[in-house]
């Protein structure tokens, strides 16, 4: 896949950069009150699937964005065999629909709240970055009838607009734990090779690839 941004003269692609960054600030809210919807739910429920925001009784199933709209459904999954919690959604291009999924250790599930929000506001931004990447036209995608997620590890994390998704999702977790973005990259790679079962040259590949277009965004 490669970017559209390549070929761009500099003017332009600073007029790019500039939206991005519009971009990333107005969803900055709506990350929030995606992430304390889904708080809510997992503070008031246990088990099961949810729909966001209908089921705190809004008046609309959508969160509408400035651009866009996104329903959210959530999968709470409490489990004795992990010691906190695991955290994975997945982007549904032709319903608008994220997919996230919690399985959490009931009897820690008040301890991991503050960590489960500084994962959250990651892997919404991260989402919603696909959604902005295809609204834009900013990577050409396939067609989600190919079964992308085929593509396992170096493969997977390496393609453009998931290294691009991954920066917006850190970003926005740099923001709201105040800790260094590298840290948090870092650390992610570290704590999820379950998720992303690549080997320590694979991870080491695509940390550097993150942290290059962090640098140059």
């Amino acid at each position: 896949m490669e970017s559209k941004i390549l070929g761009m003269s500099n003017m332009v692609k600073n007029e790019f950069k500039k939206k991005l960054i519009l971009e990333s600030t107005k969803n900055a809210s709506f990350i929030r009150k995606i992430v304390k919807d889904i708080i809510t739910v997992y503070k008031q429920e246990s088990d099961g699937e949810f729909y966001l925001p209908d089921e705190l009784n809004y008046e609309e199933s959508y969160y509408n964005l400035p651009n866009s709209k996104i329903e959210l459904e959530l999968i709470l999954h409490p489990t004795d065999e992990v010691d906190d919690f695991k955290l994975n959604a997945n982007f549904y291009r032709k319903d608008d629909i994220i997919v996230v999924k919690i399985v959490y250790n009931p009897e820690k599930k008040t301890q991991i709240i503050y960590g489960l929000i500084g994962e959250l506001n990651e892997i919404i931004a991260h989402e919603l970055r696909h959604q902005f990447q295809r609204d834009t036209e900013m990577y050409n995608f396939p067609d989600e009838d190919e079964d992308e997620e085929e593509l396992e590890g170096l493969e997977y994390y390496s393609q453009p607009h998931e290294i691009d998704a991954q920066v917006e999702g850190f970003k926005r977790m740099k923001k709201v734990t105040r800790r260094p973005f590298e840290e948090l990259v870092r650390n992610w790679f570290r704590t999820h090779q379950d998720i992303h079962q690549m080997n320590p040259e694979d991870t080491k590949t695509v940390i550097d690839m993150i942290m290059t277009q962090y640098r140059n965004s």
